[in-house]
């Protein structure tokens, strides 16, 4: 399976449905990894994801491309990506390796989309998915292991 930046990603979830991400960036930084915008959205298997709205990208990480090269992350489409430079300044970040943003194991990735929907407990990699998650961005409502302030 090929791709490219602009691509919609239908991310498996526990229930059947699929969390919706979109490859941001390919970068040669980090070859054989992908730049995600990772939304709130959930999708099913035949549904067209519409562009992202800022408000929707609740994780910016960076993973490997395997899931996406196996199938395991079908390729759904792709359209225009959000302006989420305007949260993060890539260019700078590109010329320093990318300081705050490692790259997450897939499986990392699919626990976090599944705690944002309330499949998985949120605390269950420590403060992880809170240090995935945008810190400008609320836990969602509906992840369950959230520490209550």
């Amino acid at each position: 399976m090929t791709y490219d930046q602009a691509d919609y990603l239908r991310i498996p979830l526990l229930d059947g449905g699929f969390a919706a991400a979109q490859i941001f960036d390919v970068t040669p930084a980090r070859p054989d990894c992908v730049f995600l915008g990772i939304s709130t959205r959930k999708t099913g298997p035949n549904d067209t994801i519409t562009p992202f709205l800022l408000s929707d990208v609740i994780a910016l990480a960076f993973t490997t491309d395997a899931p996406i090269l196996s199938g395991q992350w079908a390729v759904a489409g792709f359209d225009q990506i959000p302006r989420f430079r305007d949260i993060l300044n890539f260019d700078a970040a590109a010329r320093n390796d990318f300081p705050n943003h490692p790259t997450h194991d897939p499986a990392v990735i699919e626990a976090f989309v599944n705690a944002v929907h309330g499949l998985y407990p949120w605390d269950s990699f420590g403060d992880l998915f809170d240090e995935i998650k945008r810190s400008d961005m609320p836990c969602p409502s509906c992840a369950t292991g959230v520490k209550q302030p």
